[in-house]
């Protein structure tokens, strides 16, 4: 039997953990949703567009955050990546879009350009969600 996407050692970080997916594709949202919980995630919340996100953002905060740049009311989700930013929460964007559509805030995030494998979103998630969290990308915009 063949798995589709391979365990590793960093699926271990996802188990237990709360994560939101900000996708404006629906089958790509289920997709993720349906292997992040096979990865181990103890909640998992789709949502779709922009305010649907900041608002479950005021009431609820994720462990680790993958993030689509462009959602399904043809907005920008960057002003979700500056909360997420300063909640400190972890996110990944994963994206059809440029990297420059980026702002340079988040040029430092981890960028994945749809399509990806499932598997390598997670191991990126992972990866982010094991990182300390890091403000140094604050200092270039003090005035």
């Amino acid at each position: 039997m063949q798995a589709r996407t391979s365990p590793s050692r960093d699926a271990n970080r996802l188990v237990g953990s709360r994560i939101l997916v900000v996708e404006d594709e629906f089958i790509l949202a289920w997709e993720l949703e349906r292997e992040l919980y096979a990865a181990g995630c103890a909640s998992v919340r789709l949502v779709t567009l922009v305010e649907e996100a900041l608002r479950e953002l005021r009431f609820w905060q994720p462990d680790g955050v993958l993030l689509d740049l462009r959602m399904r009311d043809g907005l920008s989700s960057l002003p979700v990546a500056d909360v997420l930013h300063d909640l400190g929460v972890p996110f990944v964007i994963v994206t059809g879009q440029n990297p420059d559509a980026v702002s340079e805030r988040h040029r430092a995030r981890p960028f994945l350009h749809k399509p990806c494998p499932t598997a390598t979103i997670l191991a990126t998630l992972s990866r982010i969600m094991d990182e300390p969290v890091s403000t140094d990308d604050q200092v270039s915009h003090q005035s």
